[in-house]
C-alpha cells in the first residue's frame, strides 16, 4: 500500500459542552445511543488540537465541520467560526436548518454572513421500525408540498444542502433533488443503508443507481460505524463503498472520518488506512479526488 496521502476530511465535529448546550452530552440519551451505541467514552470537549493529535499520521489540509445538535444553532455556528479563525486547519462549515421554521430566511441570512458556512443540512432520518431512530418531525416530510416548497429559497443563496436520510427514503429524496437541479445536495453516509442483508444491498444499489442520474448530488462516505456497527471490518464495508463509488464516480464521492464519534470504533489512522485499502484498485487521480479534491471543491474550502 502506498504511503498515507494528504486528505480533506469531509465530516468532523468540534464542540465544547461548556460553551454550547448539547443535551445528549450532559445526560445519557437512548435515542442518540441508538445511532452510535455506548457513547460514554465520547469526550465532552473536542477541539482542533485534539483532532490534529489524532490525525498526525496523515497530512490533513482541511476539514468540513458539521453542527453537533446544539440547542442554539446560531450560537454554535458563531462559536465554530471563532474556532476556525484560531486553528491552522482550513475549515468549511455545515450548519443546521429547519425548512419549516418561520424564521428560515433570517437564519439563512445569518449563515450567509458567516463566510465559512458553505452548506446547510436538515436531519431527515426516519426508521419505520425503530422509534429511537427518528430525527425528522414526521415520516412524510420529504413528501410534504409545504416542506418541498420551502427548499426553493435556497436558489437565492449559494449553499450546498445536506439531507440526511435512511436508504428506504432515497426515492422520496430523489423527487426533491429533481425538483431543484440548481441546488447541490450532499447525501450522507452513502444513503445510510439500514438492511445489510443481500436483499438490502440490492435494493440500496438499485435506489442509488436511480439517484445517480441526478447530477447535482455528491456522496459523503463517512460515519461507517453508524452503518455497520462499532466492530465493522474491511471485508464487510469495502463492497458497499466500492459500489457507491462505482455508481457515482470518484468525482462525486468523498471520504470523511466522523471524528470524534468514529474513534469509539477505531483510530483515525486505522480508519483512513482502511479507506486507502478499500480504494487500492483506483487510479492515483481517483484516489486524490476521493480523499481530497471533491470535498475541497464541493464545500469551497
Amino acid at each position: 500500500m502506498s504511503r498515507p496521502r494528504k486528505v480533506i476530511d469531509s465530516h468532523i465535529h468540534f464542540y465544547d459542552y461548556e460553551v454550547n448546550t448539547h443535551t445528549f452530552l450532559n445526560e445519557f440519551d437512548p435515542n442518540y445511543a441508538a445511532f452510535v451505541g455506548d457513547y460514554s467514552a465520547l469526550p465532552r470537549i473536542y477541539l482542533p488540537e485534539d483532532y490534529l493529535q489524532e490525525s498526525q499520521n496523515y497530512q490533513v489540509d482541511g476539514v468540513i465541520w458539521h453542527e453537533f445538535l446544539s440547542e442554539n444553532a446560531i450560537q454554535e455556528v458563531n462559536w465554530a467560526s471563532r474556532i476556525a479563525r484560531q486553528t491552522e486547519l482550513s475549515m468549511a462549515m455545515v450548519a443546521i436548518i429547519d425548512f419549516l421554521d418561520p424564521a428560515l430566511p433570517e437564519k439563512l441570512d445569518i449563515y450567509q454572513s458567516i463566510s465559512k458556512v458553505t452548506s446547510i443540512r436538515e436531519h431527515m432520518v426516519w426508521d419505520d421500525h425503530n422509534p429511537k431512530k427518528r430525527f425528522a418531525k414526521r415520516p412524510d416530510l420529504l413528501r410534504d408540498p409545504n416542506w418541498q416548497k420551502q427548499l426553493k429559497i435556497l436558489n437565492q443563496y449559494d449553499f450546498k444542502c445536506g439531507l440526511e436520510v435512511f436508504s428506504p427514503q432515497l426515492l422520496d429524496l430523489m423527487t426533491v433533488v429533481e425538483m431543484y437541479p440548481n441546488i447541490g445536495f450532499t447525501i450522507a453516509l452513502m444513503g445510510w443503508p439500514l438492511d445489510l442483508s443481500k436483499d438490502g444491498y440490492q435494493q440500496w444499489q438499485k435506489d442509488l443507481i436511480r439517484l445517480s442520474r441526478c447530477d447535482n448530488i455528491c456522496i459523503d462516505i463517512s460515519a461507517i460505524e453508524c452503518i455497520f456497527g462499532m466492530d465493522w471490518n474491511l471485508e464487510q464495508v469495502k463492497p458497499w463503498v466500492l459500489t457507491a463509488i462505482d455508481i457515482f464516480g470518484a468525482k462525486r464521492c468523498m471520504f470523511g472520518s466522523h471524528m470524534p464519534i468514529a474513534k469509539l470504533s477505531c483510530s483515525f489512522t486505522d480508519l483512513y488506512s482502511a479507506y486507502e485499502q478499500m480504494i487500492d484498485g483506483c487510479s492515483d487521480s481517483e484516489k486524490e479526488d476521493l480523499l481530497y479534491n471533491v470535498a475541497k471543491q464541493w464545500f469551497k474550502l
